[in-house]
């Protein structure tokens, strides 16, 4: 059996909307902005999230740390947050604070920085701890805070948050295990089908996971798992309907080039033979040595070579 080559998953836009139900509660507090260009440079961070005022703590665990303007980098579960990677969120932070607005209109005290992740970086929070002398705590589960960085920081590990508090930005995974992770999230996805948000990111994770939906179909049909699989199938017919009508597009267009073709080549043939016949008449020759000539030369039938010739003799 040939092996199923692996589609690209957009986790990006998913992440996007886990962050936006995670943090629903304070959502009037707060707003968030896509890979958000930095200053007039091509260059995007993930999510900037920025929080209107300064009336208090946001209520859930990673808020705990937002100032103002809080920078995310994103890694999907098949991504390593990497040492470059720590660094290149802490460009986005200097960038950020350099680029916007007028000269120190963006305070330093302002910023923080998250990274957000699916596996420990061991790599990174070593180099942290031994090449920069940082230190680097799990303060809430799932979460680290790097005390000594230039701002405010900490790395979310995914799978290790509260099922409780965090159990859609948790989802964002290619390896759900437990039947228990699944009853949580279509139970809750039930109450919020309708949501885009939630839509976007249950269609991520059954995409990602879905053998693991598929073995557990029997048990979990609901309705709104039906309507995510529905779409699926949906989606995959429209891309076969559009593959067969650009083939059949090619076709029609390759079917009108050669009879283009065979039409310009039989307008050259007929102008040749009318050459010929005017060439017989003005040198005094009779109609039968025009038909004489054309079948000789063209090996055209006889009564073609008379048509011809009747057709451009006067």
């Amino acid at each position: 059996m040939a092996k199923q080559k692996r589609r690209t998953l957009r986790w990006h836009p998913a992440f996007y909307a886990g962050m936006k139900i995670e943090l629903e509660e304070d959502a009037q507090r707060l707003e968030f902005r896509e890979e958000h260009t930095l200053g007039s440079e091509p260059v995007r961070a993930d999510l900037l999230v920025i929080k209107k005022k300064d009336d208090g703590p946001i209520r859930k665990s990673i808020g705990k740390i937002f100032r103002k303007y809080n920078i995310f980098e994103y890694k999907s579960p098949r991504d390593v947050l990497s040492v470059d990677a720590f660094y290149k969120g802490c460009a986005y932070v200097s960038l950020y604070k350099a680029l916007t607005g007028s000269a120190d209109e963006v305070k330093i005290t302002e910023l923080t920085l998250s990274f957000v992740c699916s596996h420990y970086p061991a790599r990174l929070i070593g180099h942290l701890e031994q090449v920069r002398g940082f230190s680097v705590s799990e303060t809430m589960p799932g979460i680290y805070y790097v005390e000594g960085n230039m701002v405010p920081t900490q790395i979310i590990l995914l799978d290790a948050l509260s099922d409780e508090e965090s159990l859609w930005l948790k989802s964002l995974t290619d390896h759900i295990a437990g039947d228990g992770d699944i009853d949580r999230l279509l139970e809750s996805y039930e109450k919020h089908f309708t949501d885009p948000h939630y839509r976007t990111v249950m269609d991520i994770v059954v995409r990602a996971n879905r053998r693991r939906f598929e073995e557990m179909k029997s048990k979990y049909l609901c309705d709104a798992l039906v309507e995510l699989f529905e779409d699926e199938l949906n989606e995959k017919a429209e891309k076969r309907a559009e593959k067969l009508a650009e083939k059949r597009a090619e076709q029609l267009a390759e079917k009108k080039a050669n009879q283009l073709a065979t039409e310009m080549v039989k307008k050259r043939q007929e102008t040749a033979y009318g050459n010929l016949i005017q060439t017989c008449r003005e040198l005094g020759a009779s109609k039968e040595v025009s038909v004489e000539q054309l079948v000789k030369r063209y090996k055209l039938e006889p009564k073609e070579a008379e048509a011809f010739t009747e057709q451009y003799w006067d």
